[in-house]
Formats: structure tokens, sequence, C-alpha cells
């Protein structure tokens, strides 16, 4: 797009993430994705996770936050003697990969995903440029 100056900007998916084939990425190219779960984890999970030989790639932080989240909204609705899905929409929960919250209709109130712009080397935050 960039060559026929359409005036078009297209951006790709975390699979950028991988390392490029026989074309690499150009400088500036725009990535939607989650971001780099090492980066946001707990430190005393991934220390955990190390301590055990377990490398925490692709969705394995988010599900452990997900296995966290269920065990707090459980414990919760049991306690309180709440729904299950009242539970969940009822608090902060402190997951591995930070805070999360549910609004009413059990959806996330926060988006994970940003924009990642490649700098020539990695992906990085737009924002940061």
């Amino acid at each position: 797009a960039g060559e026929l100056d359409a005036g078009i900007i297209f951006a790709g998916g975390e699979a950028l993430r991988t390392p490029p084939g026989d074309v690499p990425y150009a400088t500036g190219t725009l990535m939607i994705a989650p971001p780099e779960w090492d980066d946001v984890a707990d430190s005393k999970v991934l220390d955990s996770f190390a301590a055990q030989k377990i490398m925490p790639d692709g969705y394995t932080l988010p599900a452990y936050a997900a296995v966290e989240i269920a065990k707090a909204a459980t414990a919760l609705a049991e306690t309180s003697g709440r729904p299950l899905a009242d539970a969940l929409t009822a608090q902060d929960f402190n997951t591995a990969i930070g805070p999360i919250r549910f609004d009413g209709k059990g959806d996330l109130t926060e988006n994970l995903y940003r924009v990642f712009r490649f700098n020539g080397a990695n992906f990085v935050p737009a924002e940061a440029k």
C-alpha cells in the first residue's frame, strides 16, 4: 500500500511475532496484539514457572489468569451466596497478567489488545515510537 501511495493502512495480527520469512518486515509495520505476556506478568508467577522448567509461551499466562479468576469468583460466590455470574462482575481480579474486570455482560472492561509498530528490530507499542 505504501509503494502504491494508496493511503491505506494495513495492520497484521499477533502472528507477526513469529520470525519473518524471506521478506523482512518493513520498519513501521503495524500489528494489533495483546502485550508480550512476559512483559506484564507477575514476576512471582514467572519465577514459579521457571522453577518448574515451564516456558510460559503462547497463551499459558492468560490461561493461568483464567484459572485464578475462576478460583476467586467461585470462592466469592460460595462465601457470599451470590450466583457465580454476579461474582464475576463484582470485583477486580488480580491475576498473573494484571488486574482483570468484567462488566455486567461478562465482557472485559479493558481491551488487552494494543497497536504495535515494528521499529526495525522489534514490535514496540505504537505510542512509544
